[in-house]
């Protein structure tokens, strides 16, 4: 499985720019999201189901469902790194998918919601459960969580397909 990036291959360049996002300290030091392979893969799937939500709206299924695609690879990929055998590699990528399409479900529905307080308190508790293991403790950052993502949201719906890659969360704060 080798990844080949061609030069009009924008996926490319927007998947990676969504994994630096998710990179981002804040949502581990501000945020409180565990520094940990769970925390920041749940930070790349809100970004990356944001994303692909704004592309469908946008009619680019091309691009979206290559984004998708280039994830899957991505993470088959690392799990061959970690020296992760041939034969649990089938049973660890149905447990991501299972996880990616899950989560997607979840976020598609809470965002779609009108009501703005409804859809903040929906995103609270999906937060609270999925990112930081249901503890009541992490309340506060969840709503935190929750504010930065509709933020996140109305940024990455007012940009270009070619503008993504070079969007500044930092403008959000």
């Amino acid at each position: 499985m080798i990844l080949f990036k061609k030069n009009k291959d924008i996926h490319f360049d927007i998947y990676y720019k969504i994994v630096n996002i998710s990179r981002y300290s804040d949502f581990y030091s501000k945020y409180k999201v565990p520094d940990t392979t769970d925390g920041r893969f749940e930070i790349l799937l809100l970004h990356l189901i944001i994303l692909i939500r704004k592309l469908k709206k946008d009619r680019n299924e091309y691009v979206s469902q290559s984004i998708v695609d280039l994830m899957f690879s991505s993470i088959d990929l690392s799990f061959r790194e970690e020296g992760v055998g041939d034969l649990s590699i089938p049973k660890k990528m149905k447990k991501v998918g299972m996880v990616f399409y899950g989560r997607s479900s979840s976020l598609e529905e809470i965002m779609d919601t009108q009501d703005i307080l409804k859809k903040k308190k929906l995103l609270d508790d999906y937060f609270l459960r999925n990112a930081f293991s249901s503890d009541d403790s992490y309340k506060k950052n969840a709503n935190e969580l929750s504010k930065y993502t509709i933020a996140f949201e109305g940024l990455i719906e007012k940009v270009s397909l070619n503008e993504i890659a070079k969007l500044d969360i930092k403008a959000i704060k």
